[in-house]
């Protein structure tokens, strides 16, 4: 799955000569965290956050009044307390979403700005790798979760799969960290069923040891 498939695409801009107080409106207005910096062709200049707003709004150490604030805020131009171009983290659109998911984890940064040619054509945050996150594992989807613990071997899955194949029942998701404790793995697999029942009977004859079972959506 690339970013272009889960990307925001048109996402609000703002003009590198805009005011403080023409970014601070549109993040507001739009219910927004991040306002990529464009110019009039849509190439990408830098990126303005709602923290940055915070740190460059008045502050109560300040010994200007009111109106020398808003006056000075007035004059503050988008140019002047962005994190421009050279600063930012980007993606193509044809970057897979596990290398986006890693250089937010790594950089510890909300959004990636989605670049081709230098022009803007999308924004991916971390929102949307959370509404990935819960379609990969189907959420959405009324079912069980089953947790197993397996010797981290290949093959161990096989048996499993042959279980749930013998009672016809669709796989939502499967998931199994990379860790493992004492030399076993951790498989969380999803069942489109809630009449569990049968299999984990023919599971525990085969000395697989469930360590948990979830209905879903009634989880708490």
């Amino acid at each position: 799955m690339y970013v272009k498939s889960r990307m925001k695409r048109d996402p609000v801009t703002v003009a590198p000569d805009a005011s403080f107080y023409e970014a601070e409106n549109l993040i507001r207005s739009s219910g927004i965290r991040h306002l990529p910096v464009v110019d009039k062709h849509k190439r990408l200049l830098g990126l303005v956050t709602d923290r940055d707003i915070r740190k460059a709004g008045p502050s109560d150490a300040s010994s200007l009044s009111i109106r020398e604030m808003h006056y000075l805020l007035g004059k503050l131009q988008v140019s002047g307390f962005m994190t421009p171009t050279d600063k930012l983290i980007t993606v193509k659109p044809d970057t897979i979403v596990e290398r986006a998911a890693q250089l937010m984890y790594e950089h510890k940064i909300g959004c990636l700005p989605v670049v081709e040619d230098k022009k803007l054509i999308g924004i991916i945050t971390e929102t949307d790798m959370l509404e990935l996150l819960v379609d990969i594992v189907g959420l959405n989807i009324q079912g069980t979760r089953v947790t197993i613990a397996i010797p981290d071997e290949p093959g161990q899955m096989f048996g499993i799969l042959q279980v749930i194949n013998k009672y016809n029942v669709n796989i939502i998701s499967i998931v199994s960290p990379t860790y493992s404790v004492e030399g076993r793995r951790l498989a969380v697999i999803r069942l489109k069923t809630q009449n569990i029942d049968p299999i984990l009977s023919d599971l525990k004859e085969l000395s697989y040891e469930v360590l948990s079972t979830v209905k879903w959506p009634s989880m708490e």
